[in-house]
């Protein structure tokens, strides 16, 4: 592979990772997402809460996780205190893991300007279009890889998630003292993690198609 094309290939994979980080953002942190999983779950039922407070919640913690809260203490109707000690050290550790991917959303994202910007200088948007595709492959063989583990073991996934990401045991909440895990079931994690997926997909293999039709054009 020439210099150029490994540029482009490289030009591909940050292409791809800026659109999932991009996806994870709005999808992760969509408030809105939750409150509708919550009503058709009837969790809050389940856990005998208010279900604005279950919500509110949610909203707490997310809010915290976007830095638009300093910290997540709080009380709620029919919960008391929301968090405990060990809840808001984990959630310390999410809040430094969403700041470090969002400055990787960042970069991926000027990696993509400046590639775009060189192929419109030097006329080389084939080239740029075969990275991409190029890229395309290897995050569609990640992809189908991590979608087809998730579904059919998410409980070894997502430990191993936790693992890869978390350098101690804080994540390991015990319903019986822990609100969090309780508001944050399994369940939920999984249809999250697969409407990630799918959404990704969709997104990658649409830039897919726009990159063949430019292979195909007689443009250079």
């Amino acid at each position: 592979m020439t210099p150029r094309r490994l540029a482009a290939w490289f030009w591909g994979m940050a292409a791809i990772l800026a659109m999932l980080l991009t996806i994870v953002d709005l999808q992760a942190l969509d408030t809105g997402w939750y409150d509708d999983w919550y009503r058709h779950s009837d969790l809050a039922e389940r856990l005998d809460v208010p279900e604005e407070s279950l919500e509110e919640a949610m909203s707490m913690m997310l809010e915290y996780v976007r830095g638009d809260r300093s910290t997540m203490d709080g009380s709620l109707a029919g919960i008391g205190e929301v968090y405990n000690a060990r809840e808001k050290a984990h959630m310390k550790d999410v809040r430094h893991l969403y700041e470090q991917a969002m400055a990787a959303k960042y970069t991926a994202w000027a990696i993509v300007g400046l590639g775009v910007v060189i192929a419109g200088w030097k006329k080389a948007w084939k080239t740029l279009a075969l990275g991409y595709l190029q890229a395309g492959l290897c995050w569609l063989f990640l992809l189908a890889f991590l979608g087809l583990w998730a579904a059919t073991g998410f409980t070894d996934f997502w430990t191993h998630f936790h693992e890869l990401f978390f350098d101690n045991d804080l994540w390991l909440l015990d319903p019986a003292t822990d609100f969090m895990i309780r508001i944050c079931p399994e369940s939920l994690f999984f249809d999250l993690v697969i409407r990630i997926v799918l959404e990704i997909t969709a997104v990658a293999v649409t830039g897919g198609v726009v990159s063949w039709l430019v292979l195909r054009s007689g443009r250079r």
